[in-house]
């Protein structure tokens, strides 16, 4: 097959360009012998500033988005915005995985992660690749995930994968970023899942319509957009909703406040699901608003692809929270401590209020900051909701990257009204400390920020860092020190 079938391209040298190549990459110190490199721009590389390397390693072919100096005995390709155009050479490379398997796309501004763990959960005993932020999973095989939607010759690395392996369905988040930078252009979805759009990387997207321009595109690429369930009590959903319902009329809306599944917490660790004027009520585990719109969008899913609502309540009842998500870390202490990878406004507020909710809950002492080199608008919001929802404010830092944290923490100082009534600790291992060690009976601890991560990001460097080793680390130390006193 012609790696460059449908796309424009120039061949600027040409050195046996039709020969049967054994690899492709994007990354000079992957490449092995009569590889083919792309060297694309990227946000902090050029990667043309490697084909030295890349020729140096084995490759044969060496594919450019600009001119460049052709000074070694290989093939020159040149194809303008290439990055845009990956997907359809690495398709074309490994003869197009995607278009035998069943993908279901899930995108929003929060819940993305846990709801592809709990459409895999719904699945039951079917094998799926699941692919989001905290990893890339096929079958029983994990890999570390670089960004939540992979580089489009990523993606289609584990179609092949997963195609290899005998798994029919693949359940992957898709960011605003992948569906601007064309990493999936060369996907037709069969199921997308709308959670909520709330404000986050208005950095990128400048606008919150831009933003939701973005999330849209995910239901343009849909084989029949009758496969969508959209959460209605959103009102960017509700818009999505309003939109396609009129020609597809089998698309499932959900909500809280309304849809055609609904969903309603009961008082003695149940819910009630109502679908099709049946109602049922179910044991369910999981705590807060949020945790029940993700169910009832993965139950949404689940019934799009065939699986008995019997079937699906049978398994709602033992979902658990994806590593990250609202994870209680207990150590036999009188507190609780829960993590949380809350980053955005509204992803503060579910998560703050799910605690208040907690029965006998004493103070909630909340730790959070605002990353780095990213939208800076939302700073003062996350702080004003912060105060306005929690006891005690412990302010710190999270992946500053390399923007200088004095500007981070005067961005969010300014949402601040009581100006003074919060703690500042710039270290967040001794913000994780000093939380734990005033931690009274029936208090909650709520870490936020990171989650999953168990890195630090200063400058361009990422250090070993992970909120709940520290955590459990401090929860243990009091208590000895406490056993001896």
């Amino acid at each position: 097959m012609n790696i460059f079938s449908g796309i424009e391209y120039k061949i600027l040298k040409d050195v046996n360009l039709d020969r049967k190549y054994n690899g492709i990459e994007y990354d000079s110190r992957k490449i092995k012998e009569n590889y083919i490199f792309v060297a694309f721009e990227g946000a902090n590389v050029d990667g043309h500033d490697y084909i030295d390397s890349a020729v140096k390693n084995g490759a044969t072919c060496i594919i450019v988005s600009k001119e460049v100096e052709m000074k070694h005995n290989v093939s020159y390709v040149l194809i303008e915005e290439i990055r845009h155009k990956l997907g359809y050479i690495a398709s074309n490379f490994y003869e197009w995985p995607q278009r035998k398997l069943k993908i279901i796309g899930v995108t929003g501004t929060n819940g993305k992660t846990s709801s592809t763990y709990m459409i895999e959960k719904l699945m039951g005993d079917i094998p799926v690749t699941r692919i989001g932020t905290i990893e890339y999973k096929v079958g029983d095989e994990v890999f570390d995930a670089v960004n939540t939607t992979p580089e489009s010759l990523d993606l289609i690395k584990i179609f092949d994968k997963t195609l290899k392996k005998k798994i029919e369905y693949v359940v992957m988040e898709v960011s605003s970023h992948s569906l601007e930078l064309g990493r999936v252009d060369v996907i037709d979805f069969d199921y997308a899942l709308f959670t909520n759009l709330t404000q986050d990387h208005l950095d990128y997207h400048l606008t919150m319509e831009n933003y939701f321009q973005a999330k849209r595109k995910l239901f343009l690429k849909l084989k029949d957009k009758n496969d969508s369930v959209i959460n209605i009590d959103d009102n960017y959903g509700k818009r999505l909703y309003d939109e396609f319902i009129v020609d597809n009329p089998e698309i499932i809306s959900y909500g809280i406040d309304g849809g055609d599944l609904e969903g309603e917490y009961l008082d003695d660790g149940y819910i009630d699901i109502k679908y099709k004027e049946q109602v049922e009520k179910v044991k369910f585990a999981l705590l807060g608003d949020f945790n029940l719109y993700n169910t009832l969008g993965a139950i949404g899913i689940a019934l799009k692809i065939g699986i008995s609502m019997e079937e699906i309540l049978k398994r709602v009842s033992n979902i658990k929270a994806a590593p990250g998500r609202f994870e209680a870390l207990n150590c036999g202490q009188d507190y609780k401590v829960i993590v949380d990878y809350a980053h955005t406004p509204d992803a503060l507020v579910n998560v703050i209020v799910a605690a208040r909710n907690i029965k006998n809950v004493n103070r909630i002492i909340t730790i959070f900051g605002c990353g780095g080199d990213r939208d800076r608008t939302k700073r003062p919001i996350m702080a004003k909701v912060v105060e306005d929802l929690s006891d005690i404010i412990i302010l710190t830092s999270d992946n500053p990257r390399t923007e200088n944290p004095e500007q981070i923490f005067a961005d969010v100082k300014k949402g601040f009204i009581k100006s003074d009534d919060y703690i500042f600790e710039p270290d967040r291992e001794k913000a994780i400390k000093v939380a734990v060690n005033m931690a009274e009976k029936n208090d909650i601890i709520l870490i936020t920020g990171k989650g999953h991560e168990t890195y630090h990001i200063i400058g361009t460097k990422k250090w070993h860092f992970d909120d709940k080793e520290i955590a459990r680390r401090e929860i243990v130390r009091r208590k000895m020190v406490e056993n001896v006193n």
